[in-house]
């Protein structure tokens, strides 16, 4: 689990995030959501420490990570994935060496098997097959996904942070890959947070709904509610695109 608790963060006179309270279950998926601007990547950056918060904390299974020194912080971002926008896989790395890449870095008392065994299972468990010695600029963009997914579970971590996890994805690929990472939480227990600004996103996985705007935290809850919460930034934002108002 993690707690977020009056989470405030300025650059100058912007205030960015304006005392943000809210938890995180693990075995959920956690979606925040909001129009640009509204503070989400700010506040995923502070989350993993990419950011120092004004003040407030972040809270990691009850352990106040911002208030801890950089070398006590490497013991929780080694349980921590990420799944970054656009994948960010290594282009001179193989499908496989990407997936080993973090092991490398955090395991090393692990044989070389050990890896190799442990990158095959996630490759296996996000249904990659058959290219593990292919490069990156030979598979397609869902693979590359599926890929960088594999790459995130590689530590067993504990949480997992997703930005945008569908960004330059077709419909039905994003679909695919919302319903791998649910699966995924929901199987290892993971704690898992989604940047987003997808509404399919949110009505698919959405276990837990944190909308925010202009630095506030204006509504959360699950999925099945957000379409009738009356609250007009809230249907500024779910009714913006032409599809979405036909459907209303």
């Amino acid at each position: 689990m993690i707690e977020i608790r009056d989470l405030r963060k300025s650059f100058g006179e912007l205030e960015v995030l304006k005392g943000i309270s809210t938890r995180f279950e693990k075995g959920k998926t956690n979606l925040i959501i909001g129009q640009s601007g509204s503070g989400k990547t700010v506040m995923l950056k502070c989350l993993v420490g990419l950011l120092e918060p004004d003040s407030g904390g972040v809270y990691y299974d009850g352990e106040n990570f911002t208030q801890l020194h950089e070398k006590q912080r490497s013991r929780i971002r080694k349980k921590i994935g990420m799944l970054f926008q656009g994948s960010a896989l290594f282009d001179s790395l193989t499908v496989e060496e990407n997936v080993i890449f973090p092991l490398e870095m955090f395991n090393k008392k692990m044989t070389r098997k050990e890896k190799l065994d442990r990158a095959h299972f996630c490759l296996d468990r996000v249904n990659i097959l058959n290219a593990n010695h292919l490069y990156p600029a030979e598979i397609s963009g869902g693979m590359k996904k599926r890929v960088a997914i594999a790459r995130a579970i590689a530590n067993k971590p504990d949480y997992l942070f997703c930005d945008e996890p569908n960004s330059g994805l077709d419909p039905q690929t994003a679909i695919v890959i919302d319903q791998l990472i649910m699966e995924i939480t929901r199987e290892f227990e993971i704690t898992t947070v989604i940047n987003t600004h997808d509404m399919n996103s949110v009505m698919e996985i959405g276990d837990h709904v944190v909308f925010l705007y202009k630095g506030n935290l204006w509504w959360e809850g699950h999925s099945e509610q957000i379409l009738a919460t009356g609250n007009k930034e809230i249907e500024d934002f779910v009714y913006a695109s032409e599809l979405m108002r036909k459907l209303r």
